[in-house]
């Protein structure tokens, strides 16, 4: 960082000093571009837009410009300007499958599901041999808001064969599988899933999920634990943690879980409810 942060500020001082009458010239354009996706991996964002403008302006029909921009103001939440943005990459290449799939994303956001899900369809439909794995994702993951599990789980299933190294959809399928029932199928794909990132947080607690599902509490309460091994802000892992501890008539261990829960999260009633049936417990003869 110490070597980046000098050239990151004479590359912003030469681009202050960039003439009004910018000639079209692509070069420029990357090297603006590619300062601006580094700017963004630091979080300086305000000055990555900059870049992306600058970007822009030295060659207006760069694409990835405008969605790269698009994403970083997605992510600002700003919303109506990331729109803009996408749109105007699908206006200067129409079968840019990443745009429709980002510009999807707003939809869906800013709660137009209808439209999100048909410009996820259509990205699918737009090339063959094109990464739409995000977009099948993402279609899942709205089949399983409206309970569709199968259409879900095919969809799931879909994602991960266009993406077999993607351990997040192997954890969405898993998940998916579980609340329909299908246990051992579930444990499979998070052994899979495990093969490709033995550190995965989200694999982990969703493994923990399947056996605390499978009543098979010391197995569930390992897998929470790795989970917060990775990351031990995770707080729905302690409250799940206090659960089984509760079942197991640990209340102790119950009360400590779901304090450390609450710490995370101290406006969240379901974790203050838990605290205070595990405190009535403990006051039992």
């Amino acid at each position: 960082m110490k070597y980046f942060l000098p050239l990151l500020f004479t590359l912003m001082t030469l681009a202050s000093c960039t003439s009004e009458n910018t000639t079209i010239d692509p070069t420029q354009s990357k090297v603006h571009y590619d300062l601006a996706l580094e700017l963004a991996q630091y979080s300086l964002y305000q000055n990555s837009l900059e870049e992306f403008d600058l970007a822009i302006k030295f060659d207006p029909s760069n694409i990835n410009a405008y969605r790269k921009k698009g994403l970083v103001q997605f992510g600002l939440k700003q919303y109506g300007d990331a729109e803009k943005l996408f749109k105007k990459a699908i206006s200067l290449d129409p079968k840019n499958v990443q745009a429709h799939i980002n510009l999807g994303m707003v939809k869906y956001t800013t709660g137009d599901k209808i439209n999100a899900k048909k410009l996820w369809e259509k990205s699918i439909d737009l090339k063959k041999d094109d990464n739409d794995s995000k977009a099948i994702n993402n279609l899942a993951n709205l089949y399983k808001e409206e309970k569709n599990y199968t259409k879900a789980i095919e969809y799931y299933r879909l994602a991960s064969s266009s993406d077999p190294k993607n351990s997040m959809y192997m954890n969405n399928l898993a998940d998916t599988l579980r609340v329909n029932g299908k246990l051992k199928e579930a444990v499979e794909v998070l052994k899979s899933s495990l093969k490709l990132n033995s550190s995965g947080m989200g694999t982990h607690y969703n493994l923990g999920m399947v056996y605390k599902d499978l009543k098979l509490n010391k197995k569930a309460l390992d897998s929470f634990k790795k989970s917060l091994e990775v990351n031990e802000s995770l707080f729905e892992a302690y409250y799940q943690i206090a659960q089984i501890h509760l079942i197991m008539k640990n209340q102790d261990a119950a009360l400590k879980s779901i304090d450390k829960a609450i710490e995370f999260a101290p406006t969240n009633l379901t974790y203050q409810e838990l605290r205070e049936k595990i405190r009535n417990f403990q006051k039992a003869p």
